[in-house]
């Protein structure tokens, strides 16, 4: 089961108990009394490994941060230190050993298709048509890779209640 740091409740982002209890988020709360919401929401999208609940989580690792500060309209610095702590702070807790086989295979998937989309084709005894020959016949080896971790941490974050049904993220 996954950890529940943050709610969703009424389609906003909302500290739950952990929030109240854990010094580093409780740091943001006292220390960012004006925009701990939106801290709490960047946090929330930065590192909830759940794709039910992150619209983010499929998105490139490397241009996420980006486009989440954009949405959440954020009025703060991702440098301050306490900011910075939170966020490591979350993302250890969210973390399994599948959570971490996800991420390295997903990463190794959107490093070889950017290659692939980004790279000319340069035939030649000097050229890289072997290169990409051989990248695009492991891509489906990966892909499969990509698939079963991401299947392992799905079966992993499943909670149930008596008779086999589902909770939902806010009521777990």
């Amino acid at each position: 089961m996954i950890v529940r740091l943050f709610d969703v409740q009424n389609k906003t982002v909302v500290p739950t108990e952990h929030c109240y209890t854990l010094k580093t988020l409780k740091t943001i709360m006292d220390n960012y009394p004006d925009d701990y919401l939106s801290i709490y929401q960047y946090l929330f999208y930065m590192t909830c490994p759940n794709p039910d609940m992150n619209p983010f989580f499929h998105y490139p690792e490397i241009d996420k941060e980006d486009l989440i500060l954009e949405e959440v309209s954020a009025e703060f610095s991702t440098e301050d230190p306490e900011i910075i702590s939170a966020l490591a702070f979350c993302k250890k807790l969210y973390e399994t050993p599948t959570y971490r086989a996800y991420v390295g295979i997903k990463s190794m998937l959107d490093r070889l298709a950017k290659y692939m989309e980004v790279t000319a084709i340069e035939h030649g005894r000097d050229g890289n048509i072997n290169s990409m020959v051989n990248a695009a016949a492991k891509f489906e080896s990966i892909r499969q890779s990509y698939k079963g971790a991401f299947s392992d941490m799905k079966q992993e974050q499943e909670s149930s209640v008596r008779g086999g049904a589902g909770l939902a993220y806010d009521q777990m």
